[in-house]
């Protein structure tokens, strides 16, 4: 399955539309597009990193790097925040929590 193939196949199955999947990773529609129908095959690892998050897939099921047996991605929608709740921030958290000062302290 080559590059074009997966980011469609895995776009359908979120029933996501090209316009949609431009939004949610700053990506140009007409960029999608390209890499739909395979007339652009390169792209940056900063773009790869946006589609594949989206996508809910890693980098190395978009590029292909693996077994043909092994690269079924995956059918459930990847996780999306809830009505009233804020989304979970990736990556290193910043510092160490503070720790509540003892009753009557004063700082």
């Amino acid at each position: 399955m080559s590059l074009a193939q997966r980011i469609r196949q895995r776009r359908e199955q979120l029933a996501m539309s090209q316009s949609a999947l431009a939004r949610r990773t700053g990506v140009p529609q007409s960029r999608i597009s390209e890499f739909e129908n395979g007339s652009k095959t390169g792209m940056t690892l900063d773009t790869a990193k946006r589609l594949a998050r989206v996508l809910g897939v890693s980098i190395d099921y978009l590029a292909g790097t693996w077994d043909e047996e092994a690269e079924a991605a995956p059918a459930a929608a990847p996780p999306t925040a809830a009505a009233g709740t804020t989304a979970r921030q990736l990556g290193r958290p910043r510092g160490r929590p503070r720790q509540a000062a003892p009753a009557g302290a004063r700082g």
